[in-house]
């Protein structure tokens, strides 16, 4: 039994489900599916609405002056990977032998690189170390049909000292780059179109929407299923393996009410311990990005055009690991961000953000009551090395809007100054303000070994002090990998279905 189909639980669901023998149940508390109408006609729309759980998240003391932010994670056969930008970056080769230095061998580059190869039908990547043919669609702008923000941005860049790269999957170094991204044409190919719509007519794969879970049966110490809520009644689903692939917001959660997590949280909020594992809820990561706004000249953004053609990848020190990138928004309508309508009159408006990729500031996922919804705190920006780097991410992004090529097409600048940028302190208190979170968590029910007082899972993601539960999401990564999640987590996915797959002969 598999709970959330999402980026990681479709992608299980098909996989385990090639096996005739095997009886595969897929649970989805949303819909199934964005009806045809409702699709949006281009990747112009970053999250598309009305199909997320409808929640916001605590910034926290030192970002945003301890406002919340929507923080909208998908609800819907496919999930995030239905809703989110359609951006297919892996993270980078660190990222992984990071995982792997914290006691998850496994996880080490050389190991990863192949699965991330065979998700990918990328033919026009030209280079090695890519994939034709898997389930992943990734494509690539031509430099021919780039918009006009996006050639400009390219050319500043480059006078800037960033010299353009052919593949940003292709490779640990800085640069800049145009953005791939798993679509056809205009539409997000998420994992219900590219994993379930071939399986879901095997008679051993059941798939039920509209199926909520709460919390997970348990006998002792071994999970024997799930309680679900459909139809407005609850009721127990009993299955042989359950695996968790909720979210990194909704896993935790789930563990939480099912007596999973920190004794001391359990017991004040009244639910019997199952299992001391304290990292539960704890780590949360997600990238945190500062963005500058401005007005393009008429003409500039024309309809049609997607949000994301290209980026930058620098590093905030000298010749340190790449943990910024500068990612250029076109053709941003306004209704689109709610907090941007209130302060541009125009229907469109372009960015500049400086996202910092590799934050050392963590938040948690808790419950304030046994049965309330999950409560997220972010806390970005807490940590000081987070702060400067951001600044530095500020820094080189308001050179690249500021240059000739860039400022020549824009109409005017939203709040951003040039004595804002050059002033330390005022510069450090403009990050604090408008750093903001980018919709991708992970961490909260972390990889490592039983020695990591922090670890929820082992490194095949079988949960640790429980028998016949895993986790396979973003929250059993150890470290957030340097690229937005989603291509990471069909990676993940695939890996823990062979493993589950040949655990299951034994």
């Amino acid at each position: 039994m598999i709970v959330g189909a999402g980026s990681a639980g479709a992608v299980l669901a098909a996989r385990l489900s090639e096996d005739p023998e095997r009886q595969v149940l897929l649970i989805e508390a949303g819909s199934g599916g964005i009806p045809p109408g409702d699709e949006p006609d281009t990747l112009g729309t970053p999250v598309v609405t009305g199909y997320n759980w409808d929640y916001s998240a605590h910034v926290g003391s030192r970002a945003g002056r301890g406002r919340r932010y929507p923080y909208p994670v998908g609800k819907v056969l496919g999930g995030s990977s239905a809703v989110n930008g359609a951006i297919a970056l892996r993270g980078l080769p660190a990222d992984f032998d990071g995982w792997a230095d914290a006691g998850n061998p496994l996880w080490a580059w050389e190991h990863v690189q192949p699965y991330f190869v065979r998700i990918e039908d990328d033919p026009g990547a030209g280079a090695p170390g890519h994939g034709v043919g898997g389930p992943i669609p990734i494509r690539r702008p031509h430099h021919d049909e780039l918009s006009v923000i996006t050639s400009a941005f390219l050319r500043a860049c480059a006078d800037n000292g960033l010299l353009e790269v052919p593949d940003l999957n292709g490779g640990p170094g800085t640069g800049v780059g145009l953005v791939p991204s798993n679509a056809r044409g205009n539409t997000r190919m998420s994992t219900a179109a590219t994993y379930l719509a071939s399986a879901v007519d095997r008679p051993n794969l059941t798939v039920r929407t509209g199926c909520r879970a709460v919390a997970l049966v348990r006998n002792g110490r071994r999970v024997t299923g799930v309680e679900v809520v459909s139809n407005g009644r609850l009721h127990e689903v009993l299955a042989g393996r359950v695996v968790l692939s909720a979210g990194a917001v909704n896993t935790p959660a789930i563990l939480l009410r099912s007596g999973i997590g920190d004794a001391e949280r359990l017991r004040r909020l009244g639910i019997r311990q199952t299992a001391h594992l304290p990292g539960v809820g704890r780590n949360l990561a997600d990238h945190v990005a500062v963005a500058m706004w401005a007005v393009p000249n008429p003409g500039v953004c024309q309809d049609g055009e997607p949000w994301h053609e290209a980026m930058a990848r620098v590093a905030s020190g000298a010749g340190g690991h790449p943990d910024l990138n500068l990612f250029l928004a076109n053709n941003v309508s306004t209704s689109a961000v709610p907090a941007l309508g209130q302060m541009v009159a125009e229907e469109k408006a372009v960015s500049l953000s400086a996202m910092l990729v590799s934050p050392a500031s963590r938040g948690e996922v808790f419950l304030t009551e046994a049965d309330a919804d999950p409560t997220i705190v972010l806390r970005l920006v807490t940590n000081p090395g987070d702060v400067e780097s951001l600044m530095c991410g500020a820094r080189l992004a308001w050179a690249v809007v500021r240059s000739s090529r860039v400022a020549e097409l824009l109409k005017h600048l939203v709040v951003w100054t040039d004595r804002m940028v050059e002033d330390d302190s005022t510069l450090r208190r403009m990050v604090e303000t408008f750093a903001a979170p980018t919709l991708h968590p992970s961490g909260t029910a972390r990889m490592g070994p039983e020695t990591d007082d922090l670890a929820v899972v082992d490194q095949c993601c079988r949960v640790h002090q429980v028998e016949g539960l895993w986790i396979t999401d973003a929250s059993v990564m150890p470290s957030i990998p340097s690229a937005p999640t989603n291509l990471t987590c069909i990676m993940l996915a695939e890996r823990v279905a062979e493993w589950m797959a040949e655990s299951g002969k034994a």
